[in-house]
């Protein structure tokens, strides 16, 4: 049951953003600040037809993805940026308040933050 709701959660992703902003302009300070980039992620929860909110384990297949789409980001990050990668935070947003038709309940969003740094050379011998 829990390989078909991660594999569920999996075939649910829908889409990611991304915003990235600089501390400083570019030039010879770049490389003594880090670069920060936001990214946004949403997945769906499988529910059943009567639910009203997904059950738990649908809660945590869907928080398991949103955390793989933030790993497997740092990891794209640091590769197209030849750059060190850190994850420094990850919010989820898992209901929209009481009173909102602004997402069905079965939708979860996150945003995750990074930090960029050059990678550093080693100098030549």
């Amino acid at each position: 049951m829990r390989s078909i709701l991660l594999a569920a959660a999996a075939l649910s992703m829908t889409s990611a953003a991304a915003q990235v902003s600089s501390p400083v302009p570019p030039g010879p300070q770049r490389a003594e600040q880090p670069l920060r980039v936001s990214s946004t992620f949403r997945t769906t929860l499988t529910m059943a037809p009567t639910q009203v909110v997904p059950d738990p384990a649908a809660q945590e297949a869907g928080r398991r993805a949103l955390y793989a789409m933030a790993a497997d980001e740092c990891a794209t990050l640091s590769e197209i940026f030849k750059s060190d990668c850190h994850l420094t935070s990850v919010q989820i947003v898992a209901f929209p308040p009481l009173g909102s038709n602004a997402q069905p309940a079965n939708i979860l969003n996150a945003t995750a933050n990074y930090e960029l740094r050059p990678l550093r050379q080693s100098p030549a011998r």
